[in-house]
């Protein structure tokens, strides 16, 4: 049976390389069910949930083996609670704002210091009729989908489900970052013309771009000051050129990269996709 752990690889690593090192063991506290976690490469950190343990856990960017987190968030205060299949298993860090970022099944998202350790209270939870929120419930198999900071427009991105019983974003939601309580959003980018898809979203904050999946296995671009039902600027058919679905999107500015993992083959396919970066 495969355990619980998180892999480092080379950046050009290939088919069948092996990690250069990973995170594993009962001292980690990591458990199943992870399904984004986030490096701070401000602080050089690795912060991750953990699902089965109703917490957050941030290591040290050069972890390896069976070490124990360098801190945690975890007890009765956070409000960090998940039941059955949906909840917790996506987390955000925002670095900037030093700022922890954590979508709950209760149609909210709970907003933690970054150096918070221990049964802490957020210090903000955005949820509420007026926000739009509305994640997948905890008898719908699959987790929740992430968040996203723009801290340069000083924008929160959250994707938001449609009606019940359907799992793929019908709405990005764009909030003020430090949106609190029953706040309305900003903009929201919806309808069929956009194409949203699932997962987590990632901002390239310097050109303002939201990077998401799409419909039909796709990768889409759109743009923080978009609203309404807008198209992505540009689109990437991933399964159509790989056969492959989309679990999200990852991006490597320096390399102008785009690095998208499958769950039907257990692989990570990267594009260079230079129009986004230049």
């Amino acid at each position: 049976m495969n355990h619980p752990q998180i892999a480092a690889f080379a950046r050009l690593a290939k088919e069948n390389t092996p990690p250069t090192r990973t995170i594993i063991g009962q001292k980690t506290l990591i458990s199943r069910t992870m399904h984004a976690f986030e490096y701070d490469a401000i602080h050089d950190e690795i912060v991750v949930p953990s699902p089965l343990a109703q917490a957050i856990l941030v290591f040290h960017g050069g972890a390896k083996g069976e070490e124990a987190p360098a801190r945690y968030i975890q007890g009765p205060q956070t409000q960090i609670v998940g039941t059955g299949y949906g909840a917790l298993d996506a987390v955000h860090v925002d670095p900037v704002n030093n700022e922890i970022y954590l979508p709950i099944a209760r149609d909210s998202v709970l907003v933690f210091d970054r150096t918070a350790q221990g049964d802490v209270a957020p210090k903000r939870i955005l949820g509420g009729p007026d926000t739009q929120i509305r994640f997948p419930k905890p008898d719908q198999r699959g987790g929740l989908p992430n968040v996203a900071v723009d801290p340069v427009r000083n924008l929160l991105i959250v994707p938001s489900s449609g009606a019940i019983g359907d799992r793929r974003p019908a709405s990005l939601l764009i909030f003020d970052r430090t949106a609190s309580g029953n706040a309305k959003p900003l903009r929201v980018i919806s309808g069929p013309d956009s194409e949203l898809g699932g997962g987590k979203p990632h901002i390239y904050a310097p050109k303002g771009w939201i990077i998401a999946s799409a419909a039909g296995g796709a990768i889409g671009v759109w743009s923080v000051n978009d609203s309404g039902n807008v198209p992505p600027r540009w689109r990437i058919p991933v399964t159509k050129i790989t056969g492959m679905n989309v679990n999200g999107v990852e991006i490597d500015p320096l390399h102008k990269e785009i690095m998208v993992p499958t769950g039907n083959g257990n692989t990570v396919f990267t594009f260079y996709f230079p129009e986004i970066f230049d």
